[in-house]
């Protein structure tokens, strides 16, 4: 499946290290993490909480979606697309005003997130700089309003 960002370009100076995808690396718990962790945050969040579903538990449907899009966004399996087609990222949130200050927020609380994962998992400083790039430029990309 074709992604539609640009993975981002690790800092190793080990080429092998640099072919082989995050997933692989980390596996895929530290994504159920910064899933989970996510949308915690965004629920005790007044200025993004209503752009979400009621239920954004460690087993709703959310966090699936998020944990099975980074697994297969950073090299794991295909599980998202398989079951809910391409991700289609910017279309699928459209009809949301997401604004600056909305992206910040949702950026702040994701970051958050990998922090607390990178702890729980031992997560390596090229590991977080691949993902903190990604919701950067994904967040960014998801504003559709002045």
């Amino acid at each position: 499946m074709p992604q539609e960002f640009p993975q981002p370009t690790e800092g190793s100076d080990d080429p092998a290290r640099q072919r082989r995808p995050l997933f692989d690396r980390i596996g895929g718990e530290p994504f159920a993490s910064i899933a989970i962790g996510l949308y915690s945050r965004i629920d005790r969040d007044p200025r993004i909480r209503s752009m979400f579903p009621d239920d954004l538990g460690a087993e709703s449907q959310p966090v699936r979606d998020m944990r099975e899009f980074l697994t297969q966004f950073f090299g794991g399996p295909a599980t998202y697309s398989e079951r809910k087609g391409h991700p289609r990222l910017r279309a699928r949130h459209m009809r949301f005003p997401i604004d600056q200050s909305a992206r910040d927020a949702w950026l702040g609380h994701a970051l958050g997130a990998l922090d607390e994962a990178a702890l729980r998992h031992a997560l390596d400083a090229d590991a977080c700089t691949e993902i903190r790039a990604y919701f950067a430029h994904a967040s960014q990309f998801m504003i559709n309003r002045a």
